[in-house]
C-alpha cells in the first residue's frame, strides 16, 4: 500500500510540475523535490498549488508531515496556496498551525505572494492572523510595490485600507506611486494619492512619479498628479524636469498640461537648455506657442550659445522658425562658432528657412508683424445669398442695390416693363424640363457690391432653374450670411405658396442644425432670412404708404402664415418687404438695406476681428491675381500659401493662413474646393467658377460630342470645345470631380467622363425583362421624403455619380464581382448588374425614388447585401447634400415585384405623343394612394391574381400598382409579434418566428398631411388584391439566416436617435400640451421623474426634451426603442410614436455576439443605419463656402 501511495504522489507531483510551466517565472520558477525521500513534500506543494483540499487533508493526517518544510528556494505550501489563490487551503494550513509569517529565499512572505497574483481575500485573512504587510524582501520591495507594479488596483486599495506604508522605497528608491506612474496604472495612482502618498519622493535617478509619467507619455497620470498638487519643477540628475521630458519625448498634450498647470517655463537643465529649446528642436509648434504666450524667455542660450531659433533652423522646422520670428526673437544672435540661424539653416540645406530669414533681414519685419495683429474694425463684407424662382427679379434687385443716385433716375425706364397682373398667370413649374428661360441667370452670379446708403456685400444670385439645384448644397450651410428669398407677387396664391415652401424647405434641409437644441428643437444658430415680394407696383391691391413702402394686407396675412410654419427653423426679419425691384434709391430700398446692415452687425459681432493682412490679401487677389490668372483662377492649396507668403507676408503661419481662408470665404472672395484624392484647391474668382464654368456646363442640354456611347460619356475634346479658353481641360475636370458632377471612366482604353446631369439617353425596353426559365427573388423599396418629394430630384444625379465611383472602387472590384459588373445610366435611372444579380434605381416623379433588386434563389445573401450597400450609398448622398431631410424607406411587396414581370408595354394604350418615352414604361411604378393601408394579422396563402396597371395623363408612365410597407407599419408588426411571443412563452407555446403583414382595408393615415404627394384624382387603380406579406421575404430576401444576424431597430437603445428624430420629438414635447402630455409626463412615463427638478432648473434656453434624452442616453443605456414606443402609446402620444417609428432604423447588422454594430463616427454618417463603409468629409474650411 505504501509503495502504491508513493507512486500516486509521484505522478501527482509530475502533473503539477508540468502545469507550472504556464505560470509566471517569479511564481512558478521553483523545483519540486524529486528524490525518494522528499516525495511527501513534493505532494504537499503540488496539492497546495492545485487546490487539492482532499489530498492536503490526507497528508496533514500523516504523523510525520511538516507543513513548514521548504524546498530549495525556501518556499512552503503556504506560499504556493497564497500564490494560487486557494484560501480554503490557506485556512486549513493556518488551522494546522503552519507558520504564517514564513518568508521564502527571496524574502517574500505569504502576503507578497498573494499580492503578486491579486488575491485580496487571502491578504485580508493573513492580515487578520497577524501577518505583517510592510515586510520588505531582499530587493526592498513590499507587497504594495508588487501590487502596484503588476496593476492590481483592488489589492493596492485593500493594502492602503489595511495601513500599508504608501511611501516605502525599494533598493532603487522607487515608491509604489513611481512604479504605477511608470507602468501607466492611472487608477492605482488615484488610490495612492487618496491614501496620502508623498508625490515628490525621488528615486536614485532623481525621478518623481510625475517625471516618470511625463517621459512615458502617460497623460492621464500627469493630469492626476498635477490635480493633486505634485511639485512640477523637480529635476532629475541631469537637470531634466517633467516638462523637459514631455518635450524631449514629443508628448504635446502632456507638455501643454504642465504649462497650463503653472510649471517653471524657463527652467534649465545641465546643458542650460530650457523647454523652449527642446520644443524647437523637436518641432512642437503648439508647445512653442504656449510657452511664448506665457512670456518665456526666447533669447536664452544653451552651452553652445544656441537659441531656440538656431535649433529650429538646424532641424528644418520652418513653422517654429516663423513663429519665433513673429514673436520678435533677435535674428542676428550667433552661437559660439559665430553662426546665425540663417547660416545654420543654409549649412543643413533648409532653403525655405533661409529664404524666410533673409526676407526678414531688413526693417520690414515690424510691418509684417503689425499686419497680423487684429484690428477693432468689423469684417467689411458678408454674403447676401439670393434665392427665388426664375422670374422673381433677383438680378434686378442686385442691380438696384448697387445703383448710384444718378443712374437711379434712368434705371426704371431703361428696364423692360413687366406685364400687367393676369389672374390666370402661372409661375414656372420646377419639375417641367421642357420650359427653359433663355434670359435666366446661369449658375450663381456673384458680385461685390456697395449698397446705396452704405454697406458692402457679396451678392450671390442663385439661378432658379432646376438644373442648377444639384450643386447648391456646396454653397449653402453657413450661418454667417444673409439669405434673401424673393417671390413674385403676381403669382396666384397656390403657386406663391408652392414657391415659398419649396425654397424654405430647400434651405432648411441643406443647413445643418447646431447643438444644443433650443426650445421646440430650435438650432443653436438659425439662418437669417429676409422675405421680399417683387412686382409690388403691378399688384392691384398693393398700396404705397406715405413713407414710400408698399403694403398689402392679403399678402401680409399669407406670409405670416408661412413664417409661423418655419418659425423654429429660421430667423425671419420681422418686416416683409414688398418692392418694385427696378426702383433704386426709394424708401423701400433704403429700408431693405437698413435691414441688411442690422443683420450684418449682428453677424460680425460673433466673428474674429479682421487684420491688415486680410485687407492686403483681398486687394492683392482682386487687383493682381484675378488679372494675371483670369483664364484659370485656381491654385492648389500649397501654392496659394506659398504665394501669399512670398507676395504679401512671409510671417503668416499655417494658423494665420487658415484664418485668412475662413474670412475670405465669409466675404465671398474665394472658394475652397476639396480635392480628394488630389490636393485641395483655392478659387479666387468665385463668379468665374460658379457662373462661367458651372453655369456654362449645366446650361448646355447637350454637348457636341466626338462620338456616342451607351453611358453618355464625354471626351476631353468635348470639354475643350465647350470651354475653349481653358488650355488643359483636365484642370476643369478636377473641379467637376470636386463638386461631384462627373466620374472618370475607362472606355476601350481611353479615359472619358460621365456627367449624369447632361445624360439624355432614353432607356432600352428590355433592361428589366424576365428571362425565361429563371426563378427570381426580389427586394425593393421606395425612398420618400417626409416633406416635399420635389427635394429628391436634385439629389438623384449625385447618387448616380457616387454609384459609378462605387463600382470603380478597389473594394467593390475585389468583393463585388470583379470584371463581371455593368452599370447603365440614363436620365431617369440606373441599372447595375453584378454577375447574375440585377439592381434598378429609378426616379418616380412626382413621388419617390425607387430601388429594387432581383436574382436567383441561390444568391439570396448577395442580393440582400448588394441592395443594402446601394441603399447605404443613397443615404450617404442624402446626408451629404441634405443633412436635415427626413428620408423614409417604404419596402415594396415582393409579391408585387414578382408579378411586375408581365410585359406592360403591349397591354396598355399609349398615346402617339408618348412614343419618345415608351421604353420607360416597363421599369417604373406609380405610387399607391395608401401606403400604410395594411394591418397586422397572422399570414394566409398568397393570391396569384394579376396586378392592375394605372395610367395617368399627361405623365407617360405605366406601371404596376405597387403595395409598399412604411417603417411605421413594420415597427408595429414587430411590436405586436413581440407581445404575441411574450404571451406564448407564458402559455408554454413556441410559435415560429415568421411575421406577416396582410392588407385588409385602405387607410388615410399619412405622414405628410400638409403636403399631398399624389392627388387622388390622378390615380385610378383598376382592382386591388388582398394577400399577406412575409416580413423576412420583405426585408431579407426570404433568408432566415440573414434575419437572425440582424438586430431590429426597436431593440436598439434610444441613444441611437438621430439629430433629426430628436428635433422632431422636441417640437412635440417642449410645447405645453392641453392634456399635460409634455416632456414632464414623458419623463414620468419612462420612470425618470427624479430628473424633472434637475432639468427644470438647468439652461432655460435648451430643450427640456433633448436634455431628457441626453440624461437617458448617459445613465440608462438599456432603454430600448420598443419600450419607449410602448410608453408613448401609454400616454396617448401617437404623433410621437409615428415620428419615432418612421425615423428610427428598421434594423442594424449585428456582430457575432448578437449586439448591433454601431457605425464609427469617423467612417460613416451619423444618420446611417446601414454598414455602408462610405466616408464623409470633415473638411471644416470648405464648409465655409456655404
Amino acid at each position: 500500500f505504501f509503495l502504491l501511495f508513493k507512486s500516486q504522489l509521484r505522478l501527482s507531483s509530475i502533473s503539477s510540475a508540468i502545469s507550472l510551466d504556464n505560470l509566471d517565472s517569479n511564481v512558478s520558477g521553483r523545483s519540486y523535490a524529486e528524490d525518494n525521500d522528499d516525495f511527501v513534500l513534493t505532494a504537499l506543494l503540488c496539492a497546495a498549488e492545485d487546490g487539492d483540499l482532499a489530498n492536503i487533508k490526507k497528508l496533514c493526517n500523516l504523523a510525520t508531515i511538516d507543513l513548514n518544510k521548504e524546498n530549495k528556494h525556501g518556499e512552503t505550501a503556504l506560499h504556493f496556496a497564497c500564490g494560487a489563490g486557494h484560501i480554503d487551503i490557506v485556512k486549513l494550513l493556518a488551522d494546522r498551525k503552519a507558520n504564517l509569517t514564513v518568508v521564502d529565499g527571496s524574502g517574500n512572505n505569504a502576503i507578497y505572494w498573494a499580492a503578486r497574483q491579486g488575491h485580496v481575500p487571502i491578504i485580508t485573512f493573513l492580515h487578520e492572523k497577524g501577518v505583517p504587510i510592510n515586510v520588505s524582501n531582499r530587493n526592498g520591495e513590499t507587497s504594495l510595490h508588487v501590487a502596484a507594479r503588476y496593476g492590481h488596483a483592488h489589492v493596492v486599495e485593500n493594502l492602503c485600507k489595511l495601513g500599508s506604508n504608501v511611501d516605502c522605497q525599494d533598493d532603487e528608491e522607487d515608491t509604489p506611486l513611481i512604479l504605477a506612474a511608470w507602468h501607466d496604472y492611472s487608477r492605482i495612482c488615484r488610490i495612492l494619492c487618496g491614501a496620502g502618498a508623498d508625490l515628490n519622493i525621488r528615486n536614485k535617478e532623481g525621478e518623481t512619479g510625475l517625471i516618470c509619467a511625463a517621459q512615458r507619455g502617460n497623460a492621464e497620470i500627469v493630469q492626476i498628479l498635477t490635480n493633486n498638487k505634485a511639485h512640477l519643477d523637480i529635476q532629475d540628475k541631469r537637470g531634466l524636469s517633467a516638462l523637459h521630458f514631455a518635450c524631449k519625448r514629443q508628448q504635446i498634450p502632456i507638455g501643454l498640461t504642465l504649462i497650463h498647470a503653472g510649471c517653471n517655463i524657463n527652467i534649465m537643465d545641465n546643458n542650460s537648455e530650457t523647454p523652449l529649446h527642446y520644443a524647437s528642436r523637436e518641432g512642437l509648434l503648439p508647445v512653442v506657442e504656449a510657452l511664448t504666450s506665457l512670456g518665456c524667455r526666447m533669447d536664452m542660450k544653451n552651452k553652445a550659445d544656441a537659441t531656440p531659433l538656431h535649433l529650429a533652423a538646424r532641424h528644418g522646422h520652418i513653422e517654429i522658425a516663423r513663429f519665433l520670428c513673429l514673436a520678435g526673437l533677435n535674428l542676428s544672435i550667433q552661437d559660439k562658432y559665430g553662426r546665425t540661424a540663417c547660416v545654420l539653416a543654409e549649412i543643413n540645406g533648409n532653403t525655405e528657412i533661409v529664404q524666410l530669414l533673409k526676407s526678414l533681414s531688413m526693417d520690414n519685419r515690424a510691418v509684417f508683424m503689425e499686419q497680423l495683429v487684429p484690428t477693432k474694425q468689423p469684417l467689411k463684407r458678408i454674403k447676401l445669398k439670393i434665392f427665388g424662382s426664375c422670374d422673381s427679379g433677383k438680378t434686378t434687385l442686385v442691380g438696384s442695390l448697387k445703383c448710384s443716385y444718378l443712374n437711379s433716375f434712368f434705371r426704371r425706364n431703361r428696364l423692360s416693363s413687366t406685364k400687367k397682373n393676369n389672374p390666370n398667370r402661372k409661375s414656372i413649374n420646377f419639375d417641367d424640363p421642357e420650359i427653359t428661360n433663355i434670359n435666366s441667370s446661369k449658375g450663381i452670379g456673384i458680385q461685390q457690391i456697395t449698397c446705396t446708403g452704405g454697406g458692402e456685400y457679396s451678392a450671390w444670385d442663385f439661378a432658379g432653374m432646376e438644373i442648377y439645384h444639384s450643386i447648391y448644397d456646396h454653397f449653402i450651410g453657413d450661418f454667417n450670411c444673409i439669405h434673401v428669398l424673393l417671390f413674385n407677387l403676381l403669382d396666384d396664391i397656390q403657386q406663391l405658396e408652392q414657391n415659398l415652401v419649396y425654397w424654405l424647405e430647400f434651405l432648411r434641409v441643406r443647413i445643418s442644425v447646431q447643438e444644443p437644441l433650443g426650445h421646440n428643437g430650435r438650432s443653436a444658430q438659425l439662418p437669417k432670412i429676409v422675405l421680399i415680394g417683387t412686382h409690388a407696383d403691378l399688384l392691384y391691391d398693393c398700396i404705397k404708404s406715405d413713407d414710400g413702402d408698399y403694403t398689402c394686407e392679403r399678402i401680409q396675412i399669407f406670409i405670416n402664415h408661412i413664417k409661423n410654419r418655419y418659425i423654429d427653423d429660421f430667423d425671419f426679419y420681422d418686416k416683409i418687404f414688398l418692392l418694385d425691384t427696378r426702383a433704386a434709391w426709394t424708401q423701400s430700398m433704403k429700408n431693405l438695406i437698413s435691414c441688411f446692415n442690422q443683420y450684418k452687425e449682428r453677424i460680425c459681432q460673433n466673428l474674429k476681428s479682421p487684420t491688415i493682412f486680410l485687407d492686403r490679401c483681398t486687394c492683392h487677389i482682386q487687383q493682381q491675381w484675378r488679372k494675371t490668372y483670369g483664364h484659370f483662377p485656381i491654385m492648389p492649396w500649397s501654392r496659394f500659401v506659398e504665394c501669399i507668403r512670398q507676395e504679401v507676408n512671409p510671417l503668416a503661419s499655417d494658423e494665420h493662413m487658415r484664418e485668412l481662408v475662413q474670412q475670405l470665404q465669409i466675404m465671398g472672395e474665394i472658394l475652397y474646393l476639396e480635392g480628394d484624392p488630389q490636393e485641395d484647391l483655392i478659387c479666387f474668382d468665385p463668379n468665374w467658377l460658379c457662373q462661367t464654368i458651372l453655369g456654362g456646363l449645366l446650361s448646355h442640354q447637350r454637348i457636341c460630342k466626338r462620338h456616342s456611347s451607351s453611358n453618355e460619356t464625354f471626351a476631353l475634346n468635348d470639354i475643350r470645345n465647350l470651354f475653349p479658353d481653358i488650355s488643359d481641360p483636365i484642370d476643369l475636370l478636377q473641379i467637376f470631380n470636386a463638386y461631384d458632377l462627373c466620374t472618370q471612366i475607362d472606355i476601350n482604353g481611353e479615359y472619358e467622363f460621365e456627367f449624369p446631369q447632361l445624360n439624355t439617353i432614353e432607356i432600352m425596353s428590355d433592361l428589366w425583362e424576365k428571362r425565361s426559365g429563371v426563378q427570381y427573388i426580389y427586394i425593393g423599396c421606395e425612398i420618400r421624403s417626409r416633406t416635399l418629394s420635389s427635394l429628391l430630384w436634385s439629389v438623384f444625379p449625385r447618387i448616380q455619380v457616387h454609384l459609378r465611383r462605387l463600382i470603380m472602387s478597389n473594394e467593390f472590384v475585389q468583393h463585388g464581382g470583379g470584371d463581371d459588373v455593368e452599370l447603365f445610366q440614363w436620365t431617369e435611372g440606373s441599372k447595375l448588374v453584378v454577375g447574375m444579380i440585377e439592381l434598378l434605381l429609378t426616379k418616380n416623379i412626382p413621388t419617390h425614388i425607387e430601388l429594387k433588386a432581383r436574382g436567383q434563389t441561390q444568391n439570396r445573401e448577395k442580393i440582400f447585401y448588394l441592395f443594402h450597400d446601394i441603399l447605404s450609398l443613397i443615404e450617404h448622398v442624402f446626408n451629404q447634400m441634405c443633412p436635415m431631410l427626413q428620408i423614409e424607406h417604404h419596402y415594396i411587396s415582393t409579391k408585387h415585384l414578382h408579378l411586375n414581370q408581365i410585359s406592360t408595354v403591349n397591354t396598355l394604350h399609349l398615346p402617339t405623343s408618348t412614343t419618345k418615352r415608351r421604353y420607360l414604361a416597363s421599369i417604373t411604378s406609380l405610387p399607391s394612394i395608401d401606403r400604410d393601408s395594411s394591418l397586422l394579422t397572422p399570414g394566409s396563402p398568397c393570391s396569384t391574381s394579376s396586378i392592375p396597371f394605372a395610367f395617368i395623363e399627361p405623365k407617360v408612365n405605366t406601371s404596376p400598382y405597387y403595395r409598399t410597407y412604411s417603417p411605421k407599419l413594420i415597427v408595429q408588426t414587430l411590436m405586436q409579434q413581440y407581445e404575441t411571443n411574450q404571451t406564448s412563452m407564458l402559455d408554454g407555446n413556441n410559435n415560429n418566428n415568421h411575421l406577416t403583414i396582410i392588407k385588409q382595408h385602405h387607410s388615410t393615415d399619412s405622414l405628410n398631411s400638409c403636403y399631398s404627394l399624389t392627388p387622388s384624382k390622378e390615380i385610378s387603380p383598376i382592382t386591388s388584391i388582398d394577400f399577406d406579406e412575409d416580413l423576412i421575404d420583405l426585408l431579407c430576401c426570404g433568408s432566415n439566416e440573414i434575419f437572425s444576424n440582424l438586430t431590429m431597430g426597436i431593440d436598439l437603445p434610444i441613444s441611437i436617435f438621430t439629430l433629426k428624430t430628436r428635433q422632431l420629438l422636441c417640437r412635440l414635447f417642449d410645447k405645453q400640451d392641453k392634456m399635460g402630455r409634455d416632456w414632464c409626463l414623458l419623463a414620468i412615463a419612462l420612470q425618470q421623474q427624479h430628473l424633472i427638478p434637475q432639468l427644470d432648473q438647468e439652461d432655460l434656453f435648451q430643450s427640456k426634451t433633448d436634455q431628457l434624452f441626453e440624461e437617458l442616453g448617459r445613465k440608462n443605456s438599456s432603454l430600448t426603442i420598443r419600450y419607449f414606443l410602448q410608453k408613448l402609446l401609454d400616454i396617448d402620444r401617437r404623433d410621437a410614436f409615428e415620428v419615432v417609428a418612421n425615423t428610427c432604423p428598421i434594423f442594424q447588422f449585428a456582430n457575432n455576439n448578437g449586439a448591433a454594430i454601431q457605425p464609427s463616427s469617423n467612417e460613416q454618417d451619423q444618420f446611417d443605419s446601414h454598414d455602408s463603409g462610405i466616408q464623409n468629409s470633415n473638411n471644416t474650411i470648405a464648409s465655409l463656402n456655404r
